[in-house]
């Protein structure tokens, strides 16, 4: 596996915002619409999911600051950060997957283990 440092938004326990019934608290209306039009089964089927190795942590992240900048309106930001979320830099064992947008990873350690805590301001 080749280690590769990428970006995400979570809280302290690792969990990022896109929580099932939850996102409707801080997503804007006028944020970019290309992000909200691509899930993660556009980018690694559900098939593909069910057959990742069990042993590792997955989830979503963006190959830059500058690219999860883009993903957050100031307004969306602001809220998320309100409700304990902030942009974190760590290691991915894997990159399942990757678009424009963002970036399916998978990581031997839980997300909250090893994550470096970033500003808003910085991205």
């Amino acid at each position: 596996m080749t280690r590769r440092a990428v970006f995400r938004v979570q809280a302290r326990d690792g969990r990022g915002p896109w929580r099932p019934g939850w996102s409707h608290y801080w997503i804007e209306g006028d944020a970019p619409a290309d992000r909200l039009a691509e899930t993660i089964l556009d980018l690694v089927p559900i098939d593909q999911l069910r057959a990742l190795p069990s042993h590792l942590h997955y989830g979503t992240a963006c190959q830059s600051r500058e690219a999860l900048g883009r993903w957050f309106t100031a307004r969306e930001r602001e809220r998320l950060s309100r409700y304990g979320f902030h942009p974190v830099q760590l290691m991915a064992d894997v990159v399942v997957a990757e678009s424009d947008w963002q970036m399916v990873i998978g990581r031997r350690k839980p997300f909250a283990v090893g994550a470096t805590r970033l500003r808003w301001d910085r991205l």
